[in-house]
């Protein structure tokens, strides 16, 4: 991976970037940890605040963050968007057959399932994240 595959943006709606908190690269998944302050995990009694728009196809990933707030007083109930965030994959080293995520407490975690099982760790240490 050289340093322009893996990219964070900063888009006009957010004022901070999408820090990487680390990665964990098995065989058949990679797990990206993105560090956003403000991001609370669904629980048994409270809902989660994040809303997660992934896009994907064999090579590349977006994912569009969104933490937003919800005014129940409101008739019927609205949502406004607080923070915005954009993190984008342009070429992994190989092909990737399923995206998804996982939310807690300041993070969000995407998990990156490989098509065909293969360690990606060599390239990531040897061009960066």
């Amino acid at each position: 991976l050289t340093a322009a595959i893996f990219r964070v943006i900063n888009r006009p709606q957010s004022n901070v970037l999408i820090i990487i908190g680390k990665y964990d690269d098995s065989l058949t998944e990679l797990q990206i940890q993105l560090v956003v302050p403000g991001i609370r995990e669904k629980t048994f009694m409270k809902a989660s605040n994040t809303q997660v728009f992934l896009k994907s196809d064999t090579t590349s990933l977006s994912c569009n963050i969104e933490i937003i707030k919800v005014d129940k007083k409101q008739k019927p109930p609205t949502k406004t968007v607080v923070d915005r965030r954009f993190y984008e994959v342009e070429k992994f080293p190989g092909e990737i057959s399923d995206v998804s995520f996982r939310l807690k407490k300041n993070c969000c975690v995407l998990i990156v399932r490989k098509k065909t099982p293969q360690s990606w760790s060599n390239s990531m240490s040897q061009f960066g994240f």
